[in-house]
């Protein structure tokens, strides 16, 4: 049977968890924990998925290999294999090991220096002398997969990776684009990968010879399937990582969130109480509110009730002043007939007197100057009379002054109206008295000279003296009269002034203070302005300050918890801050003994390297003791750096000429800061050393001074003394080792300052605070001034308009007095012609005489009626403008008023004196005149008729005086009617007053509750509490308004603010926990997983173990070998390494590593078959791993090879002649042209079927 014919392969039991390209992936941060226990589940592994590759034989058939311009190989070109053992021959670089790299290329390979180039670009066909290079490469791999041993529904798979030379890269599944991951997967679930056992050449079997045990490892995972799983495990790890990262950073977020929260609940709080406060103030003030309108009706109508009684009141007093007035008018007339019968009976009786003239002209004169002397008297009674009524008077006006002040401008116009009124009566008096005067005074004349003309000469001159005498009195009457008008106009005059003089000083104060209110105003705007500001400053300060506290705590934790350091050296520093026998003997680790400006924070770190977590130590035998502790307790590796032992490293000249090119930074050693006690070790790590600002920069650094000094790039670069170049994309972390301390420092400075803000802040609002309360108080003190000084404004108009009507009156008081003076000056003149011209005419003058004395009697009565209502008149118009004086400049004038009526009754006190003089001095004078009047005795019958008629007269008298009597009590009832009209117009005008201040009120409500609320009163009542209790709604208003302004500051959206952060805190916490459960899901795969990996390892590897002692023996002929474990670097049995001992016929058992060249080749392809024996493999490339053998191992080689060419398929790059020999097919590679491959083929069992046997290729 032709050894070339295909053999068939049983199938394998099902594919392993966790191949292909829908295998499930861990879990994401966000799982939800309800299915979390269900994709643990999936993620369980088999207990032992091992047994699939100790199936003998298999299915899997690699078909052929196309190739397209990779490498020599310019031409399409395909390679199609049978079964069983192709070798692939040729002369030395003719192209033949390309196959096998291509395969490599295609499984994944992406290693440039693998595939023996220093690019990947070097794999496409670079041209020839005669060839131009081309574009691009492309390598196919076809499969058989009749069986299905991949994962895929085709009975081919076509596997193909293609290269541009612009670096483009494409994979291809079944001409499907697709990624090398998803080929890789494919491929590890057959058991084929570019690592392993499924491409072995010469290196690979050296590598298995003379590497180290735990990188021999990797062959062993490839052979027991645990490759695989090693991948996933690794991305399990990755992924357990980044969710361990991204819990740290959710610890961090939720820890910031925290630190939020905290001040943003107050600030909720504080909103939650200015709501509450704000609506318990609005729910307090609308209700009151309402209240008050419904009481406003209640409460106006009481006070309108009392105005309704004290008008009713008013109008009972007028009506009983109108019956008071009447009577007064009855008892004026009654007076006036009694006037008129006193008149009568003077004249009678001056009849008599001048019947008896003619007895005695002396008796008449003496009559005369009696009655003179009577009028006299009479007129001192009066006087003092009305004095004495006027001191009572101003004893009232002094003790009801204060209430008069309020009387108010009603009581002033109707002051005035009074005076106009009385004003009109005096000028109607003082024009009737001047004319009954001028009459009188006539007729008196004309009496006097008749009666002097008829009685004799001298009793005509008598009467004409009389008269002159008379006419003189009144004269200096008239004079003295218009000296007090004078005065009083000085007087006022001087008031006037004076009172204009301080209404300028208020107008002035009025003009000055305009801007001061602007200033004042705007001053307290600006406080409340930057008091707002400085609050809402000093709160950001807060929270900056709580932020860097934050990150001081996250910075500290993470140098406390030695974050950043291998696993080794952070146990063995937690430990030393326990331990004092450790503590005491580690200085610290590198990155925490040093320091270096930012910028320069990744170049130091890259300079250090690995270094940046050595431990520092005092003495050699400090190290020591730390190791031996180590190696007691299997703490792992450490660096351990004796201070005392390390000498430093010497900065070369080049680098000190190098800090002068471009791009140079400074010396390594030289851009940090560290104790001088630690020179050595610093010095020695990072001695010539140079820091540049980029890679441009330092490259031609390099070139100028080649392999001098090493060079790092603030970037992170690094070039090597011996040329290597390391670089790329740094992670961000890259530094954080070194910007720990920095980091807290800035931090603490950070808080620190600001802390200094806050307290100035806080300083600076508390000022502000004071400030604006100091500008409160000014703006409510200048107001009050100018409320004082418009009230003090509107009196001294009053009191100038009243000074204005005083001095006119004044003014016209003179004029009249003037005017009379000139009349009565006339009128002596007009005398003094008369008694010269009397004499003419007896008879004229006799009828003069009868008519004048009748006339002048009742004129000089009429003259005396007028004067006194003249004078009462001129007093109640004097007491009128004083009263309407005192009410207009109220308080201010009061004072003055009091000080004009205490000197008034003063002076009416005098007068009164002088007065009582005057009586006594008439009384005096009658007596005398009696005397004379007895010497002029009259007859009895005479006596008794002037006594009839003086009795007459004397009953006469008396009931005038009765009725002056009664009329001065209807006066006295008067004045009570007219002060207690006062009172009630005080109590109309207080309810008058208390409604307006009850409309303002309620109208100053309203408008506080449309303002601040937007209530009408009829959408108040919505909020209308039946219940309410008004009696403690001023205090509960006040209260509330005292809590609200204690709350300073409100953030109104502190609320909302603090519901979407908690609830972003909530989804945080919340998908803490999904990490935290995705986590121990991960940890428990990841465990699972390991135990799996283990126990499948540890099947396998013994089963190879076993088959490798049988074909030890078999290929050496006798002798001994086994593998075993090493856990010398490391106790994890995953990552154990795998020791080789092999005892070849005739020596002694021994490590792989002591045997021979061809030994040691030939022990590696007992393991190799081993492998195969326990996992048989769909195909192997073999490339020259037999040419170690010498011709005796390689023909045990071949036949050993065609034995299991029965599970496996081979193909073997060879140039040796048993392996030749034991082919099925043979494919020559030669380079018919220069630099291009190519393949010629043929089939061993055709050329033997021809022969007719056995066949050796020679």
């Amino acid at each position: 049977m032709c050894r070339s014919a295909k053999r068939g392969r049983p199938t394998t039991g099902r594919r392993p968890w966790g191949t292909g390209t829908n295998a499930p992936s861990p879990p994401s941060a966000r799982a939800r924990r309800g299915t979390a226990r269900a994709r643990s589940r999936q993620r369980r592994l088999p207990p032992n998925s091992f047994s699939k590759f100790s199936t003998r034989g298999t299915a899997l058939n690699f078909k052929e290999i196309q190739l397209v311009g990779f490498k020599s190989f310019a031409d399409k070109t395909s390679i199609k294999f049978d079964d069983g053992v192709t070798c692939i021959v040729g002369p030395n670089g003719c192209g033949k090991s390309n196959v096998a790299d291509a395969v490599r290329w295609v499984l994944g390979e992406q290693s440039a220096k693998s595939l023996r180039g220093s690019s990947m670009q070097d794999v496409i066909f670079n041209g020839t002398e005669s060839r131009r290079a081309l574009s691009y490469c492309e390598v196919t791999l076809v499969f058989d997969n009749a069986s299905r041993m991949f994962d895929i529904d085709y009975e081919e798979v076509a596997m193909t990776r293609r290269l541009y030379r612009s670096g483009e890269s494409e994979y291809l599944l079944n001409k499907q684009p697709c990624r090398l991951k998803d080929i890789v997967a494919l491929l590890h679930g057959v058991g084929i990968g570019k690592e392993g056992y499924s491409i072995i050449g010469q290196g690979k079997v050296e590598q298995i010879m003379n590497a180290k045990p735990e990188d021999r490892r990797a062959i062993f995972e490839e052979a027991t399937g645990v490759m695989k799983f090693k991948a996933q495990k690794g991305e399990i790890e990755r992924k357990l990582e980044s969710a361990k990262d991204n819990l740290t950073v959710f610890v961090q977020r939720m820890d910031e969130a925290e630190k939020q929260l905290r001040p943003l609940e107050k600030q909720a709080e504080t909103a939650k109480k200015y709501r509450a406060y704000s609506d318990q103030l609005k729910y307090e003030e609308v209700n009151t509110y309402l209240l008050r309108c419904d009481n406003f009706a209640f409460e106006t109508g009481k006070h309108r009730e009392r105005i309704q009684k004290a008008e009713k009141r008013l109008a009972a007093i007028r009506s009983e002043s109108d019956v008071i007035d009447e009577e007064d008018r009855l008892a004026r007339e009654e007076i006036a007939r009694a006037d008129d019968t006193l008149r009568a009976l003077n004249e009678k009786l001056r009849a008599f007197e001048v019947g008896f003239e003619h007895k005695s002209g002396e008796a008449r004169l003496i009559g005369e100057r009696m009655a003179a002397v009577r009028r006299r008297a009479e007129q001192a009674s009066l006087d003092e009379e009305a004095s004495l009524g006027r001191i009572a008077e101003i004893a009232r006006l002094l003790e009801a002054g204060q209430k008069k002040t309020q009387a108010g401008t009603a009581r002033a116009r109707e002051i005035e109206k009074q005076c106009s009124a009385l004003m009109a009566k005096v000028h109607e008096a003082e024009a009737h008295l001047e004319a009954y005067e001028r009459i009188s005074d006539e007729k008196r004349a004309s009496e006097l000279s008749s009666v002097e003309n008829l009685a004799d000469v001298r009793a005509s001159a008598g009467s004409l003296s009389a008269q002159k005498t008379a006419a003189s009195e009144r004269i200096e009457e008239v004079r003295t009269a218009l000296e007090r008008a004078g005065a009083r106009k000085r007087e006022f005059s001087d008031q006037l002034a004076l009172c204009r003089t301080e209404k300028e000083k208020v107008e002035a104060f009025f003009a000055s203070q305009a801007e001061r209110e602007e200033e004042l105003t705007e001053t307290l705007r600006e406080l409340a302005r930057s008091g707002q500001k400085l609050s809402q400053e000093y709160i950001d300060c807060n929270t900056s300050i709580a932020n860097y506290t934050n990150n001081l705590e996250f910075y500290k934790n993470l140098k406390n918890r030695f974050d950043g350091y291998r696993d080794s050296v952070r146990n063995l520093q937690l430990k030393a801050q326990k331990d004092p026998a450790l503590g005491d003997r580690i200085k610290g680790a590198i990155a925490d003994i040093v320091s270096t400006e930012q910028k320069y924070e990744v170049a130091i770190e890259t300079a250090f390297g690995g270094a940046m977590q050595n431990l520092v130590t005092a003495t050699a035998d400090d190290a020591r003791y730390l190791i031996e502790y180590l190696k007691r307790t299997g703490g792992g590796v450490v660096t351990f750096l004796p201070v005392a032992a390390i000498r430093p490293r010497a900065n070369s000249g080049e680098i000190r000429r190098a800090l002068r090119e471009e791009g140079a930074l400074g010396l390594a050693d030289e851009l940090v800061r560290y104790d001088p006690y630690y020179g050595n070790v610093i010095c020695n790590l990072l001695g010539n050393t140079l820091v540049c600002d980029t890679i441009a920069s330092a490259t031609q650094i390099a070139k100028k001074y080649p392999r001098a000094f090493r060079i790092v790039t603030l970037d992170g670069d690094i070039i090597a003394t011996s040329g290597a170049m390391t670089g790329g994309s740094k992670r961000k972390e890259s530094g954080n080792l070194l910007a720990g301390e920095r980091r807290i420092k800035e931090c603490e400075d950070a808080i620190a300052r600001k802390r200094i803000t806050a307290e100035k802040l806080k300083a600076a609002a508390d000022a502000c605070e004071q400030e604006r309360g100091k500008a409160e108080a000014a703006i409510a003190a200048f107001r009050t001034e100018v409320q004082k000084e418009t009230a003090s404004r509107a009196a001294l108009a009053q009191k100038e308009l009243a000074l204005t009507d005083l001095i006119s009156d004044a003014e016209r008081d003179i004029a009249e007095y003037g005017a009379l003076l000139q009349q009565l000056e006339q009128k002596v003149a007009g005398l003094e012609s008369e008694a010269l011209s009397a004499a003419e005419s007896e008879d004229v003058l006799n009828r003069i005489r009868t008519e004048a004395a009748a006339e002048a009697a009742a004129r000089q009565a009429e003259s005396g009626k007028l004067r006194q209502e003249r004078d009462k008149l001129n007093e109640e118009i004097a007491a009128l403008r004083v009263e309407s004086a005192a009410i207009v400049s109220a308080r201010a004038a009061e004072e003055e008023n009091a000080k004009r009526l205490t000197d008034e009754r003063e002076t009416l006190s005098a007068r009164i004196t002088a007065d009582r003089e005057e009586k006594e001095r008439t009384a005096s004078e009658l007596s005398a005149l009696k005397e004379q009047a007895e010497k002029v005795a009259l007859s009895d019958e005479d006596r008794a008729a002037i006594n009839a008629v003086r009795a007459e007269i004397s009953r006469s008298e008396e009931e005038k005086r009765q009725k002056s009597a009664e009329q001065e009590a209807r006066s006295e009832r008067k004045r009570a009617l007219l002060e207690e009209q006062q009172q009630e117009d005080e109590k109309r005008h207080r309810s008058e007053l208390e409604i307006s201040k009850a409309e303002a009120a309620l109208e100053n409500m309203k408008q506080r509750i449309d303002e601040a609320y937007g209530l009408s009163y009829e959408s108040a009542q919505e909020l209308r509490d039946e219940n309410y209790d008004v009696s403690q709604s001023y205090n509960n208003i006040n209260s509330l308004k005292r809590k609200i302004s204690a709350l300073g500051p409100v953030n109104m959206n502190a609320e909302e603010d603090y519901e979407l952060l908690f609830g972003r805190y909530s989804e945080m916490q919340t998908q803490k926990e999904d990490l935290e459960k995705g986590i121990f899901d991960l940890t428990t795969v990841l465990n699972d997983l390991r135990d799996a990996m283990q126990k499948q390892f540890d099947d396998g590897f013994n089963e190879i173990n076993q088959n490798f002692t049988v074909i030890f023996k078999e290929l050496f002929g006798g002798g001994k070998a086994e593998m075993q474990l090493d856990y010398t670097d490391c106790d994890d049995p995953l990552n154990a390494g795998i020791e080789i001992v092999a005892c070849p016929p005739g020596k002694k058992l021994t490590k792989i590593s002591l045997l021979s060249g061809g030994e040691r080749a030939f022990t590696a392809i007992a393991i190799l078959f081993a492998i195969l024996k326990s996992r048989p493999m769909p195909f192997c490339i073999l490339d020259e791993i037999e040419a170690a053998l010498d011709e005796a191992n390689v023909d045990r080689f071949a036949k050993y090879l065609q034995k299991f060419s029965k599970e496996t398929q081979f193909i073997v790059i060879t140039h040796r002649k048993p392996t030749m020999n034991r082919a099925d097919t043979l494919f020559g590679v030669t380079m018919e042209e220069k630099g291009v491959s190519k393949i010629v083929s043929v089939k061993l069992s055709e050329v033997e079927e021809r022969l007719g046997g056995d066949t050796v290729v020679a």
